[in-house]
C-alpha cells in the first residue's frame, strides 16, 4: 500500500514540475484561441490582440485610477492597430473591467529600454500624456508584460499575473 501512495505522489509531483512555472520563449508559446463572445479584430491594420487578468489594486496605482476597496482582479483586452502598409503603430483600444462603459483609446509607440535591459522592446501607451502612460514589455510576438512606473516588471503570483497573451479567432 505504501508503494502505491509513494508512486502516486511522485507521479503528481512530476506532472506539477513539468507543467509549472513561467511562460517560456520557445516555439510552443503560441497564441491562444479566444474564449470571448466578441470576435477578435483581424486584418492588415491589426498588430495584435492581447488578453489577460491583473490584480486590481496594484494596477489602480499604476493607472492612477480609483477603484473600490474590494476590487480584486481586472480582465483586460488590448487591440493594437498599425498602418496597413508601413506597419507603424497607430492606435490602441483597451477594453475591460475599468473601462466597461467606454473603452480607453489612444496612440501607442514602440520604444526601447526597461530598468534592467536598455535594449528591450517596450510599448508605450499614450506617449503624449506621460503622466498616464502605461508601459508593456514585449516578451516575444505572443506575450506582453506590464511594467510599473520605473519600467520594472510587475510580479504576479499563481492566481494573477501581469502577462497578456496574443489571442486569435
Amino acid at each position: 500500500m505504501t508503494n502505491k501512495i509513494l508512486l502516486t505522489l511522485l507521479t503528481g509531483l512530476t506532472f506539477y514540475v513539468n507543467n509549472a512555472g513561467a511562460q517560456s520563449l520557445i516555439a510552443k508559446n503560441a497564441p491562444s484561441k479566444t474564449t470571448s463572445r466578441n470576435a477578435v479584430a483581424e486584418g492588415p491594420d491589426v498588430w495584435g490582440v492581447f488578453d489577460g487578468r491583473v490584480r486590481c489594486q496594484e494596477m489602480a496605482v499604476v493607472m492612477k485610477a480609483t477603484v473600490p476597496g474590494n476590487c480584486e482582479k481586472l480582465k483586460w483586452s488590448f487591440t493594437f492597430y498599425q498602418h496597413p502598409t508601413t506597419h507603424e503603430p497607430t492606435t490602441y483600444v483597451l477594453r475591460g473591467s475599468l473601462f466597461r462603459d467606454q473603452p480607453r483609446k489612444g496612440k501607442w509607440i514602440l520604444t526601447k529600454g526597461t530598468h534592467d535591459d536598455p535594449n528591450a522592446t517596450v510599448i508605450q501607451l499614450d506617449p503624449d500624456h506621460s503622466d498616464t502612460s502605461l508601459f508593456l514589455l514585449k516578451g516575444d510576438d505572443n506575450v506582453l508584460f506590464i511594467l510599473n512606473g520605473n519600467k520594472e516588471l510587475m510580479v504576479g503570483d499563481t492566481y494573477l499575473s501581469y502577462t497578456f497573451n496574443r489571442t486569435i479567432n
